[in-house]
């Protein structure tokens, strides 16, 4: 049995994300239809191609935002709402908890919009791509190439699992 670990927003955050996709695809829609009734060609293309940003930003975000994260026979994997991301134990070096995030620089991505999703940058540990719905749950994974942040519940449980598998492995 693969152990999964549930990737969710806080209590406060949930309610808000809700209300967030809410408007979002109010805002979509509404484009849509001024591009229907919008008096001239050009207020008919602007709205449509807003329309079509917005539903573009709001699907992306919606591909990678995890749902959960496994720890599978030889990888860790995150799955999201569209594939998955997978990591080889063979190639982390090192997992444990961070809380250092207010100090670090954000390259691409989002902070705070459903989650804290993109590349990041930490003067300790360098780049990193962020996975991390909750903050007050993150857990640091060094690799050998590329260095991930991601979320989980229970995470303490979640790195000594992960440790034991990483002895496994090797």
């Amino acid at each position: 049995m693969i152990p999964t670990y549930k990737s969710d927003f806080r209590p406060t955050m949930k309610r808000w994300s809700i209300i967030l996709k809410t408007i979002l695809l109010i805002t979509v829609i509404l484009f849509f239809i001024r591009a229907l009734v919008a008096p001239s060609f050009i207020d008919q293309i602007v709205s449509l191609l807003l329309g079509v940003g917005v539903l573009a930003i709001y699907v992306y975000t919606l591909s990678i935002i995890p749902s959960s994260i496994q720890l599978g026979e030889k990888e860790i994997i995150i799955q999201r709402t569209f594939g998955k991301k997978c990591i080889p134990y063979s190639i982390i070096k090192e997992a444990f908890i961070y809380n250092e995030v207010q100090g670090d620089i954000r390259y691409c991505g989002s902070n705070g919009f459903l989650g804290y999703m993109g590349i990041m940058g930490s003067t300790l540990y360098g780049k990193y791509y962020s996975y991390v719905k909750n903050p007050q749950q993150q857990v640091f994974i060094l690799t050998k190439n590329k260095n991930y942040l991601i979320s989980c519940e229970n995470r303490e449980t979640f790195i000594k699992e992960l440790h034991t598998r990483m002895v496994t492995e090797r």
